[in-house]
C-alpha cells in the first residue's frame, strides 16, 4: 500500500529519465533487427551444425522480440507513470497547502491533526472560522483519501507491466514472421496505464475535486475527450474542464433527441392534429422531445459562436438531460482564476428553452458593472454563473401552485445548488469572494442551500418570498437569517415597489420563514432612483418583481442591479441603502 508518507518521496523526474535511457536501448535492439534475420541461416550451409546453428538463431530472435516488448512496454509505463506521478504529487501539494493554511497538518500515515484555531482570529470571527475549519478537516480526508487511491491505481497499474517483464513473459514471442518492431508495438500497448476510475457519481465536491486535483493534465484532456460524461456535471471539478466536456456532449446529446424523435414519427398516426386520446400520447411526446431540442439549441446558441466554435468567455459548467427538463449552468467570466464569483439562481417561470439566455445576459451586465467597481479594465476579476440546474415550477398551471406552497422543487434545488458552490471552492487552489445571488422562488432555493456550509461569502435576495423551509414561528433554530452560514452582515435583501411574490409570506402565513425585508439582520438595499456612489451616474428605479436587474433603453442601470454588482464586487462601501 502507498502511504502519505511515500509520497513525500515519489520523484517524476526519474522515471522520465529512465524511459529516455530505454528509448536509446529500444532504438538500438531495432537496428539489429535485420542482423538478426540475415543470422539466422546463413545460405549454402547444411548439415548437423546448420541446424544447431539455426535453432540458437531462432531462440535468439525470440529472445530479441522479447527483449523488444519488455523495453517497450517499460518505456511506455515509465513515461505514463511520471505522468501520472506528476498529477498525484499535484493532489499531494494541494491538501498540502490546505492543512497548512488551516492550521492543520498531515502525518506520514495519513492522519490529520488538528492544531486548533490560530490565535490571532478576531473574537467576532471565530464561530465563522470554526465552521470553516470544520469544513476543511472534512475536504483534507476526501483529498488525502482520493489521493492516495490514485497513487495505489499508478502503483499497481506500473506493477502489472514490470512483473511479466521481470519473469519474460510481456508477450508470446514463439510466433513467425513477428518483427521486432511488431513485439515493440505490442509491448507498447501493453504498457499503457488506466486512468485512476472517478469517485461514485454522488460522490460529494471534495472527493472529485481531490480526484481530478490527483490527474496530471495528459490524463485529464484524454477522459474529457473519450469520456466527457464522467467530467462535466462533477461538482468539484475544473471550470474549463467541465465546460469542455459539456460542450462536446451537447451535440450528441441533440443527436440523440433527434434519432427518438425520427424513431417516434415512424410509428406515429399520420394527423397529429387529431383530438382523440390514440394521437394524445403522441402529441405530448413531440412536445417534450421538442422542448428538450429546444433547450439544447439555446444552450447552444449562448456558448457557440457563427463558426460552431465555443465562444471566449463562456463556461458551460453543467448541462443535465435528466428530469422532465433540461437544467444547465452558464458563466461568463472564468471560474477557475476571478477574484469574484457570483452564481445566480432564478426562480419560477424559468427554464433553459425560453430565458436563459436573458439571465446570461443580465448577468454579463452585472459582471461587467462588478469589474468597473473593482478598478479592472482587462474584465477578468469578476465571473458570474446563471445556475439553472434545478427544475423551478412553473405558475402557468394549477397544479404547480402547489409546489410553489410546499417548496419541494426549492428543497430539491438547494441541495444540488449547495453542491455546486461548493464545487466552485473546491476545484481552486485559492479561495475566491464568492456571493449568492437569488430571485423569487430562487432566492428561496438559495436560502435553504445556505443553510449547509458553501462557502459563499455574500448573499443578495431580491424579489423574496421567503429564505427558509421553515415557517416562521416554528421555533427551530431561531431566526431565519441564523440558520444562513454566511459571515454575520453579508446578507442582503432587494424588495421592488409594487412586487407581489416579495410579500407572498402574508399569503402563506411565513411558509418560507420571516419576511426577508423585516428581518433583524439582514441589510435593506435600496431598488429606487439614486445616483452612483462610483461615478455620479444616474441610477433607475425598479418597480414590480421583473425589474430587478433592469437596463433601461438610455443605458441606465437600475439601482437594485447596481447594489448587486457592488455586493459581487466586494464594494460594499459603494451600496445604497433602502
Amino acid at each position: 500500500m502507498v502511504s502519505w508518507g511515500d509520497l513525500r518521496r515519489w520523484n517524476p523526474a526519474v522515471l522520465s529519465d529512465m524511459a529516455a535511457a530505454l528509448n536509446g536501448k529500444y532504438l538500438q535492439l531495432l537496428a539489429c533487427s535485420e542482423d538478426f534475420e540475415d543470422a539466422a541461416m546463413p545460405s549454402g550451409w547444411s548439415g548437423t551444425a546448420a541446424t544447431a546453428a539455426a535453432g540458437a538463431s531462432k531462440r535468439l530472435i525470440e529472445e530479441g522480440k522479447e527483449w523488444a516488448a519488455e523495453i517497450a512496454a517499460i518505456r511506455r509505463a515509465s513515461g505514463d507513470v511520471a505522468d501520472a506521478a506528476t498529477g498525484v504529487l499535484a493532489g499531494f501539494k494541494e491538501a498540502e497547502g490546505l492543512a497548512k493554511a488551516h492550521n492543520f497538518s498531515i502525518g506520514d500515515d495519513g492522519a490529520i491533526t488538528d492544531h486548533g484555531l490560530p490565535p490571532d482570529v478576531p473574537e467576532e470571527q471565530r464561530e465563522d472560522v470554526e465552521r470553516e475549519r470544520k469544513a476543511v478537516a472534512s475536504e483534507l480526508g476526501e483529498r488525502v483519501k482520493q489521493t492516495l487511491l490514485s497513487a495505489e491505481d499508478v502503483d499497481n497499474d506500473f506493477c502489472a507491466v514490470l512483473d511479466p517483464a521481470i519473469n519474460g513473459h510481456t508477450i508470446d514471442a514463439s510466433g513467425e514472421g513477428t518483427s521486432l518492431a511488431a513485439a515493440g508495438n505490442a509491448g507498447e500497448a501493453l504498457g499503457s496505464l488506466s486512468i485512476p476510475a472517478p469517485p461514485a457519481v454522488d460522490a460529494g465536491p471534495a472527493a472529485n475535486a481531490a480526484w481530478w486535483d490527483s490527474l496530471s493534465k495528459q490524463q485529464q484532456e484524454r477522459l474529457i475527450k473519450d469520456h466527457p460524461g464522467l467530467v462535466g456535471n462533477r461538482d468539484g471539478v475544473a471550470a474549463w474542464a467541465r465546460s469542455k466536456a459539456n460542450i462536446a456532449l451537447l451535440a450528441d446529446e441533440r443527436q440523440k433527441l433527434l434519432d427518438e424523435r425520427t424513431e417516434l414519427m415512424r410509428h406515429a398516426p399520420a394527423d397529429l392534429s387529431r383530438d382523440v386520446p390514440s394521437v394524445h400520447k403522441y402529441q405530448e411526446q413531440l412536445a417534450k422531445l421538442d422542448e428538450r431540442l429546444a433547450a439544447l439549441g439555446k444552450v447552444e446558441g449562448i456558448m457557440l459562436g457563427p463558426d460552431g466554435k465555443p465562444l471566449p468567455n463562456r463556461q458551460l459548467m453543467s448541462l443535465d438531460v435528466t428530469g422532465d427538463k433540461v437544467k444547465a449552468a452558464v458563466a461568463n467570466g472564468d471560474v477557475d482564476t476571478a477574484k469574484h464569483v457570483a452564481v445566480f439562481t432564478p426562480g419560477m417561470n424559468s427554464a433553459v428553452e425560453t430565458n436563459l439566455d436573458g439571465y446570461v445576459n443580465d448577468m454579463q451586465s452585472v459582471r461587467e458593472s462588478a469589474n468597473r467597481m473593482v478598478g479592472d479594465l482587462s474584465g477578468k476579476s469578476v465571473a458570474t454563473v446563471t445556475w439553472l440546474g434545478y427544475e423551478p415550477p412553473a405558475t402557468d398551471k394549477l397544479g404547480d401552485y402547489v409546489d410553489v406552497i410546499s417548496g419541494g422543487a426549492a428543497q430539491d434545488g438547494a441541495e444540488k445548488l449547495a453542491r455546486f458552490d461548493q464545487g466552485i471552492n473546491m476545484s481552486r487552489p485559492d479561495d475566491p469572494h464568492l456571493t449568492a445571488l437569488g430571485h423569487s422562488y430562487g432566492s428561496l432555493t438559495t436560502g435553504i442551500a445556505l443553510q449547509s456550509d458553501t462557502g459563499v461569502d455574500d448573499a443578495v435576495f431580491f424579489g423574496s418570498p421567503g429564505i427558509s423551509d421553515q415557517p416562521y414561528g416554528d421555533g427551530i433554530g431561531g431566526r431565519s437569517i441564523d440558520r444562513l452560514h454566511v459571515p454575520e452582515g453579508h446578507a442582503y435583501t432587494l424588495e421592488a415597489d409594487g412586487d407581489p411574490v416579495a410579500d407572498v409570506g402574508n399569503i402563506t402565513h411565513g411558509r418560507f420563514g420571516e419576511d426577508p425585508g423585516s428581518m433583524e439582520g439582514m441589510k435593506q438595499l435600496s431598488t429606487h432612483g439614486a445616483t452612483s456612489l462610483l461615478d455620479g451616474r444616474p441610477l433607475s428605479a425598479s418597480s414590480g418583481h421583473s425589474e430587478y436587474t433592469l437596463t433601461t433603453p438610455d443605458g441606465t442601470v437600475s439601482t437594485s442591479k447596481y447594489n448587486m454588482a457592488a455586493i459581487v464586487a466586494g464594494r460594499p462601501d459603494l451600496t445604497i441603502s433602502k
